[in-house]
């Protein structure tokens, strides 16, 4: 495996989001002069996400797109990325919405080290209490249910080793599939040391991780896997 980093980002309606998203993260690897590549994965955005995506591939030639003819949801994004974003040793992703500062990401490899992931949380989150309350709440059912203890396990800033990722089956479409992937990687012996990161409003588009269909599909997963797994 080539020592460097596979980024990758999932994009839905992000036209005037994803520009900016990509050249952060093409500055911060060339600052850290660390080779890698962009995965751009366009899920079926009926706005100009994929013709911008698109025109960023051609403009830099690291970056590639993966297009999803139809919509898959935040979940199926995330498991196209972690499928496609394969040539290097260390993977990495955050949202196409700019809600993240990813020259940031240099603190994560600071605290990376052979054997554990890198999970980022929010110091403060930029969309207000209610999601920060659905977040605890969250989390605190994990805990319960799975004992997984993380402070913002949704947080879209982490590092991966690609051996770890190979060594588990992802299988969630939907936003429970972070946390699959920490509650796998935990119980093979995976260390997760947790990083704070700042968190920004978004400023084009709108988030979906209200909406009850996003809500429900989420915990349709999250009792699924508890039923198989136990």
């Amino acid at each position: 495996m080539k020592s460097g980093v596979s980024f990758f980002c999932p994009a839905y309606n992000d036209e005037g989001n994803i520009r900016r998203t990509v050249e952060s993260a093409l500055a911060t690897f060339r600052s850290l002069a660390l080779d890698h590549e962009i995965v751009i994965v366009e899920d079926g955005s009926p706005d100009g996400t994929a013709e911008i995506s698109d025109g960023l591939a051609e403009e830099y030639d690291t970056v590639r797109v993966v297009h999803h003819p139809v919509n898959r949801g935040y979940g199926g994004a995330l498991r196209s990325g972690f499928e496609s974003a394969r040539n290097f040793e260390l993977v990495t992703y955050t949202d196409g919405d700019g809600q993240y500062d990813f020259s940031e990401f240099g603190l994560l490899l600071d605290s990376w080290e052979d054997g554990v992931c890198v999970v980022g949380y929010r110091l403060e989150r930029a969309e207000g209490f209610r999601r920060d309350f659905q977040n605890r709440v969250y989390g605190l059912i994990l805990r319960m249910l799975f004992g997984l203890s993380v402070k913002d396990v949704n947080c879209s800033m982490k590092l991966f080793q690609r051996d770890h990722l190979d060594s588990i089956d992802i299988r969630s479409d939907s936003s429970f599939l972070d946390a699959e992937i920490l509650i796998k990687l935990k119980r093979l012996g995976v260390g997760i040391v947790e990083v704070p990161v700042h968190h920004f409003p978004r400023l084009h588009g709108q988030a979906s991780g209200m909406k009850f269909p996003v809500i429900m599909d989420t915990v349709r997963d999250m009792i699924s896997y508890r039923l198989k797994r136990g």
